[in-house]
């Protein structure tokens, strides 16, 4: 069970249910940073990949023969085909397509966009490509656009966006680091990130063999001492409490075992309603902290009192 007494210094809690209540009042509606909604980085890296190919495109604009001009574009530069995906906001760059859908036997056609200037295409492999940007509406494209760069600037804005769910878990760990930073600072202790609980063996961690090739979000540690941080945040939607919540009494009671301590920083909407769940957290786990618990002081507590 958590000790009241170190929540005690920051909040008026007596015991369990006080504590939750402090804690659900204490909660950051989101965890999206600014830079959170797009990785422009990355979008810029996919576009300065394919700018060549992309400004060919562009000699085909308003162009009167689309369909002729297209086959002549794709035999000279091949390497042009390997970019026809991502018109259509598809990374993948070899994929089936239906052929006939109402054929008694639907069948498909593997297509492969994987080429590059060296490639020699069959007379097949010509007309399969241009069937696909003829009947994909590709060739409409070319008749609405100005510049291939900045429409798949667009489209790469687009597919980033999906990105966002991969990125909410980073996100809660890039809130978290600077508090930890400061904390490890003020208290002379290492930061690990990201990495396996095997890799501590070379700063002499010992840890319980089930977790060997788990990775932590972070690991700090002094001396011969050692503590595992995971963070993450639950807006809500798709959210399962129950099972990051055993999963953590697990791990806490198996880095116990070896002399580790457990702490759990977490926040999100959905600890407003899973009110069981934080109550079984609070009873089980050590310390159990959200992003303003973290900030005001309990977290730099919770390390000194284990690090001594």
């Amino acid at each position: 069970m958590v000790n009241l007494e170190l929540y005690k210094k920051y909040y008026p809690v007596n015991n369990v249910n006080d504590l939750i209540v402090a804690f659900q009042k204490t909660l950051i509606t989101t965890n999206m940073t600014p830079d959170f909604y797009v990785d422009w980085e990355k979008v810029k890296q996919h576009l300065d990949d394919i700018k060549i190919e992309l400004a060919l495109w562009n000699s085909l604009i308003d162009s009167n023969n689309i369909e002729n001009d297209f086959r002549n574009l794709i035999i000279n530069y091949p390497e042009v085909i390997k970019t026809i995906p991502i018109l259509h906001a598809i990374r993948e760059r070899e994929f089936p397509v239906i052929i006939d859908f109402y054929s008694k036997e639907i069948t498909t056609k593997q297509l492969d966009f994987k080429k590059t200037k060296y490639s020699k295409l069959t007379q097949k492999e010509v007309e399969d490509y241009i069937e696909f940007a003829k009947k994909s509406g590709v060739f409409i494209i070319f008749k609405h656009i100005k510049n291939f760069y900045d429409y798949v600037f667009g489209v790469e804005v687009g597919l980033d966006s999906n990105a966002r769910k991969n990125r909410s878990g980073k996100a809660m760990e890039e809130l978290v680091t600077p508090i930890l930073k400061k904390t490890a600072s003020e208290i002379g202790c290492q930061i690990l990130t990201q990495i396996t609980f095997e890799a501590t063996n070379r700063y002499g961690g010992h840890f319980p063999p089930g977790l060997s090739n788990r990775t932590a979000d972070f690991i700090l540690f002094k001396g011969n001492k050692f503590v595992n941080i995971e963070a993450n945040y639950f807006s809500g939607t798709g959210s399962k409490p129950e099972e990051i919540v055993d999963s953590y009494i697990n791990r806490k009671n198996e880095l116990q075992s070896k002399k580790w301590e457990f702490i759990w920083i977490t926040d999100g909407d959905v600890w407003r309603k899973a009110e069981n769940q934080l109550r079984k957290a609070f009873n089980d786990l050590d310390y159990v902290l959200n992003i303003r618990f973290s900030n005001v002081g309990l977290l730099k507590d919770a390390l000194s009192q284990f690090f001594g």
